[in-house]
């Protein structure tokens, strides 16, 4: 019987905006946190990063990037996730020293 999951996919730099690399340690505490809430998590890329390009007003960034992706079982509604990805997205913003991190949600079916 096929059942609703949340695939979430979170985008963030492996360097600071000064070039900077950004510890391992703040990757490995955001880890734990996500296998703690989700029960699983996947690092994509962490050794062959990808490159992110994003633009806001006239300023182009070019960032490496790691994608974390989980999957969200849990019986909680659509709004819940939604809340806690808010809060998770402007502590990842401060840890991470960025303008902006990308998260995505899309709604699947698990068979």
């Amino acid at each position: 019987m096929a059942r609703p999951i949340r695939s979430i996919e979170i985008y963030l730099p492996l360097d600071y905006n000064d070039g900077r690399a950004i510890p391992e340690s703040k990757f490995v505490s955001l880890q734990q946190e996500l296998l703690n809430r989700f029960g699983g998590v996947t690092s994509i890329q962490r050794e062959f990063p990808l490159q992110g390009v994003w633009q806001r007003a006239t300023n182009v960034y070019c960032d490496r990037v790691v994608v974390f992706s989980v999957m969200d079982f849990r019986e909680g509604t659509q709004l819940q996730c939604l809340r806690y990805l808010e809060r998770f997205k402007e502590r990842c913003k401060k840890k991470f020293e960025q303008l902006e991190v990308l998260i995505t949600v899309a709604e699947l079916l698990a068979v």
